[in-house]
């Protein structure tokens, strides 16, 4: 155990987590955690946290995507009939020419490589695994204000598009505050609204050449979602409320953004 993790016990929570101390360590973890409530707790929560993550669903590659990763492998040269040996050995290189092609693909941005529904497949589990993962931690913003001029200049230089910030707490949809998600390789940012015991992401992202499109809402792992696009931005708002209550969330949204944009100065020519 280093000195650093001794200084710092959620350091030491972390390794307790991985598995990552020995004897010593482990006693001296499980001393402080009953003399300590607070960082029992923490224990606890990155426990469940950890234990969440692991029962997502995880998505099989689509057979489109094998199919170009391994056409990307070179081609295997023809082997003597005679040599089976040789044969047998070709097919575990050619395996490993395809596994290094798809380990390259994926470090230069392979979601480039899927068809525009496949990427919307793929960014809305991981919207859904962001939305489950900020309420198990506790901490569903990184920003908390119901004021929007605090959210809006915080993720302002943290997300490649100004964020739209809509102020509804007028319509019983008060404001929380805001985070910082990552979608794609992309950083993006993530409102988050309340309606009673409930929470609202709504995570916005830049699209480009896409028309605006109304609202359609679909359903991911049990949660109700609702995508849209305008003025240059995508959207997608989820919550397990009743779809009629998404869907008014949604109308007031799009009603003050619409007037956020109308307020603004026009550039000059």
């Amino acid at each position: 155990m280093s000195d650093l993790e001794r200084d710092d016990p959620r350091l030491l929570i972390n390794a307790a987590i991985d598995d990552e101390l020995d004897a010593a360590g482990a006693i001296d973890i499980e001393r402080r955690l009953a003399g300590d409530p607070k960082l029992a707790s923490d224990h606890s929560r990155l426990l469940a946290l950890q234990t969440a993550l692991r029962r997502l669903p995880r998505e099989k590659a689509p057979e489109r995507l094998r199919a170009r990763i391994l056409a990307m492998a070179p081609a295997r040269a023809p082997q003597p009939r005679v040599v089976s040996l040789s044969r047998w050995r070709a097919a575990p290189l050619t395996a490993l020419a395809a596994s290094l092609a798809l380990g390259v693909v994926i470090g230069a941005g392979g979601l480039s490589l899927l068809s525009q529904g496949e990427r919307v497949q793929v960014a809305d589990r991981t919207i859904v695994a962001d939305y489950v993962r900020a309420r198990i931690s506790g901490r569903p913003v990184d920003v908390a204000s119901n004021d929007r001029h605090n959210v809006k200049p915080w993720l302002a230089g943290k997300v490649t598009v100004p964020t739209i910030v809509a102020d509804l707490s007028a319509e019983g949809f008060p404001l929380a505050g805001g985070r910082v998600d990552v979608v794609g390789d992309r950083p993006v940012a993530t409102l988050v609204y309340q309606r009673r015991e409930h929470m609202i992401d709504l995570t916005q992202t830049p699209v480009q050449g896409e028309a605006a499109s109304e609202p359609r809402r679909e359903t991911v792992d049990g949660y109700g979602l609702s995508r849209w696009s305008e003025a240059g931005r995508g959207f997608v708002a989820i919550s397990d409320l009743p779809a009629s209550e998404l869907d008014a969330f949604v109308a007031a949204f799009r009603r003050a953004a619409a007037t956020e944009r109308e307020d603004q100065p026009s550039a000059t020519p």
